[in-house]
């Protein structure tokens, strides 16, 4: 038998397994940035068509076509409208900036404390855990109720605050749990107190966990700001939008759910920047 027929080549035997899976993480931002709006295009083609087909068989569509949307936006931004939409969205962006800076300053130093003393833990992880169970606009009539004393805007804020501190705080304590012990060990092993371990070591490595519970908590602050709205106002796109959809107004409705998702993700997208520019080291 010829050995030499049975054996193949050092080369071919390298080049001849499994193809590896391309890494689509590595194309060029404008590649990621034509998909995208390729992926809105289509969404946007096929609520034409579900409007053209429904109109087609004269049935009247609860979900207005795409161009009357936009020219009810148009009118609704511009001064035949007497900007009414930047109104809405004024009172909207005030609530949730309002509601969600406190729930920044008070989820922080609560996340770290629970994270570094056990009682202090054992004592809240309950109360957090039953409070995250609840949709918040299950707290509305609560709310109304314990804040009817203290002025027409302060469930609003309230009831954004309370869906922001919650997951801001479990997403914080977890990032604080989650630090390498290494680094912890090695800093004892310097001599480090815990002052210093806690500036030096657990604040920082914490860091990116804070920057992604800030991503997290606008969007619980945009998302709980339809229910906050329904606390009683006659401005905010949440009561727009629950107002117009009353109405049959279908039209102005979704336009309003448009301006809140766009605002949503403009928000998400200046936090994002913000995290990679300030976790370069990471």
């Amino acid at each position: 038998v010829d050995l030499t027929k049975l054996s193949r080549p050092v080369n071919d035997v390298a080049t001849s397994g499994p193809k590896k899976m391309k890494d689509f993480s590595l194309w060029p931002t404008w590649k990621n940035v034509v998909v995208g709006i390729c992926g809105v295009l289509f969404i946007i083609f096929l609520w034409w068509l579900y409007s053209f087909i429904a109109q087609s068989k004269g049935e009247t569509s609860w979900l207005s076509d795409p161009a009357t949307v936009f020219n009810r936006f148009i009118k609704m931004a511009g001064p035949e409208g007497n900007y009414y939409l930047w109104l809405h969205l004024g009172y909207s962006a005030q609530r949730v900036v309002v509601g969600y800076l406190i729930a920044i300053v008070a989820s922080i130093p609560i996340a770290f404390i629970m994270a570094w003393y056990r009682p202090f833990r054992a004592f809240l992880d309950p109360s957090i855990q039953f409070l995250r169970c609840i949709p918040p606009i299950a707290y509305v009539p609560i709310v109304v109720a314990a804040f009817s004393a203290m002025g027409s805007e302060s469930p609003k804020y309230f009831i954004i605050f309370l869906a922001c501190f919650l997951t801001m705080t479990v997403t914080i304590y977890q990032g604080v749990r989650n630090v390498d012990l290494t680094l912890v060990k090695a800093a004892y092993t310097f001599g480090a107190k815990d002052k210093n371990l806690f500036m030096g070591v657990i604040v920082p490595s914490s860091f990116p966990f804070i920057l992604t519970a800030m991503r997290l908590g606008v969007g619980a602050a945009m998302t709980t700001l339809v229910a906050s709205e329904l606390t009683g106002t006659t401005y905010g796109l949440g009561s727009f939008i629950n107002t117009k959809g009353s109405n049959l107004e279908m039209d102005y409705a979704v336009m309003g759910i448009i301006v809140l998702g766009i605002c949503g993700i403009l928000l998400d997208k200046i936090l994002l920047f913000t995290e990679k520019r300030l976790t370069r080291w990471k």
